[in-house]
């Protein structure tokens, strides 16, 4: 798991890291991508503007579940759901910062997997 700090040098970095990834990886991975999320302060823009954010994005992998059986599909929810507490317990939100708890943590990164996991499910009941 990585801690992210969003800055505009960060962005740019992080923007041609994943284009010169996206070569690498020609086929999907299956995997989907967890993300916990508190909003600090991390710095200022050159104009003066609050740069906020922090994240840590860890990803889990479903390569071995069936995602046709719900008995596959409760197995990877169940893993998201294990990965988005830990990681929220990583980031620190124990100490609220502008409404962020714990708890707000992992149901936001829970939700924003939520698609992913759709997506996964309703690819593997199409091959």
């Amino acid at each position: 798991m990585k801690i992210v700090k969003f800055g505009p040098l960060a962005l740019i970095a992080a923007a041609g890291a994943t284009l010169l990834s996206a070569g690498a990886y020609g086929q999907a991975m299956e995997v989907v991508t967890v993300e916990a999320v508190r909003e600090i302060i991390v710095g200022k823009s050159t104009i003066g503007a609050p740069i906020k954010e922090m994240s840590i994005r860890s990803r889990v992998s479903y390569a071995d579940l069936d995602l046709k059986t719900a008995a596959g599909v409760d197995a990877l929810k169940k893993r998201v759901e294990d990965v988005a507490k830990s990681t929220c317990k990583e980031i620190k939100v124990d100490v609220p910062a502008e409404g962020s708890t714990v708890d707000k943590c992992i149901k936001d990164a829970i939700a924003g997997a939520g698609p992913q996991i759709e997506k996964a499910v309703a690819d593997a009941k199409t091959k």
